[in-house]
């Protein structure tokens, strides 16, 4: 009887093993669509592959091609998306320098589970720091807005390489560089914006806080600068890994120059302040 049982045992353990790992997904951060892809590893993956794709779809991810098998004890799973490099837990991924309304950042996932026939949940987590500027031109109209920067004054890195170290239940640890750049634009339609109007802009980051920041719109061929500093001339600061809103409607108004006006930041839904900005031209 014993022996029958052991072999009982050995059969379950080896059905049990192999079998494909079921996975769901979750942010708040990106508007991601089915069809994007995330990459997963997993070095206690059964069989030869460690690493797979999947596409989203809803919630749920499904294999794009080659998919991960349950193999014994606990699993680490690290994941990225967009799928991107990925060696052991480290992903490696870069904010670029030039970008357009569909400019996306990076996020990351990381996860442990033993084998089981429920999914894997993933959750993650953003690891690039949005700006969003909308701007107008108040009360006046037939204004042209036709490029856009941001700048960090001192080289502060604002675009570029970077990796992170991913854990289960923790924060990824994080190595900015070798290579970044203290400059990012934005490519833009050219727009003609009449009185009440807004234009928005959005900038993707890198995943550290922000300061020295000065926006530079191009305003019926010249150029305007938006610096990013309180009452008293000083930076403020853009934390990381959040969305931070800057509202001037009247900032794009050719009477800029006739006083101070006002601008409004909003750090994901909250308020946090009203400044005075006397405007510049460079």
């Amino acid at each position: 009887m014993a022996a029958l049982l052991l072999v009982s045992c050995e059969k379950w353990t080896y059905t049990s093993r192999g079998k494909p790992i079921s996975f769901t997904a979750s942010q708040t951060a990106i508007n991601w669509t089915s069809d994007d892809v995330i990459r997963i590893f997993c070095p206690q993956a059964f069989g030869s592959g460690s690493e797979a794709d999947y596409t989203i779809q809803g919630s749920t991810l499904t294999p794009k091609g080659t998919q991960l098998h349950w193999g014994d004890g606990i699993h680490s799973f690290y994941a990225v998306y967009p799928a991107g490099e990925i060696s052991g837990n480290v992903v490696s991924a870069n904010i670029p320098s030039t970008q357009n309304a569909g400019t996306k950042g990076v996020m990351v996932a990381a996860a442990e589970a033993i084998r089981s026939q429920d999914a894997v949940a993933l959750q993650f987590q953003p690891l690039y720091t949005t700006l969003e500027f909308v701007v107008g031109p108040g009360d006046y109209s037939d204004i042209e807005v036709s490029a856009f920067r941001l700048e960090s004054a001192g080289g502060g890195a604002l675009a570029g390489g970077f990796k992170a170290a991913l854990a289960a239940q923790s924060d990824p640890a994080l190595t900015i560089g070798p290579s970044t750049t203290s400059q990012i634009t934005v490519d833009i339609d050219p727009v003609i914006l009449d009185a009440g109007q807004t234009i928005k802009v959005t900038v993707v980051a890198l995943p550290k806080d922000l300061t020295n920041l000065t926006a530079y719109f191009t305003v019926d061929g010249e150029e305007q600068a938006l610096p990013l500093v309180d009452e008293d001339g000083n930076p403020i600061v853009v934390p990381a890994c959040r969305k931070t809103t800057i509202t001037a409607t009247d900032f794009l108004s050719p009477a800029y120059d006739e006083g101070a006006s006002r601008f409004k930041v909003t750090i994901e839904d909250q308020d946090v302040d009203d400044y005075t900005l006397d405007y510049h031209i460079k």
